[in-house]
């Protein structure tokens, strides 16, 4: 049994089933200390995610569109070096708030490795502690 957080209400729930972590690897079994808080609503509170889920991809549902973003305010923040900028719109799923870095793909190690060795202005703590994960993580 492992823990997740129901994120309907927001209270921690024991997990009976043999589910996957965000990291790719099984709950069972694995340290996960480095994982992000895996939301998934709590079996009592399923129904309720699902008719919240409906809700929100109703017929007048928008898409956020984020090139409303001055130009500017785009330059502002410091360049990544990694070849992401070479993503097609649309395909990201996920962003750095300390670069203009776009996550193609998503996991801890994917955000260790973007923070060790590619965001620009990453403070010099968060690279060791992205250093130390990888090494924990034998990447």
């Amino acid at each position: 049994m492992h823990d997740h957080c129901c994120d309907v209400t927001g209270h921690i729930w024991q997990c009976s089933e043999n589910c996957e972590c965000i990291c790719g690897l099984p709950m069972e079994g694995n340290d996960h200390s480095d994982c992000p808080v895996e939301l998934r609503p709590c079996p009592e509170h399923k129904p309720e995610a699902e008719r919240q889920m409906a809700e929100a991809i109703s017929p007048d549902a928008k898409e956020i569109d984020f090139s409303i973003l001055s130009p500017e305010r785009q330059r502002s923040r410091p360049h990544c070096e990694c070849g992401c900028a070479d993503l097609a719109p649309g395909t990201g799923v996920g962003f750095c708030l300390g670069c203009d870095h776009v996550h193609a793909d998503y996991s801890p190690e994917i955000q260790a490795r973007h923070f060790a060795d590619h965001c620009p202005e990453a403070p010099e703590k968060l690279k060791q502690a992205a250093l130390a994960t990888l090494a924990k993580r034998g990447a």
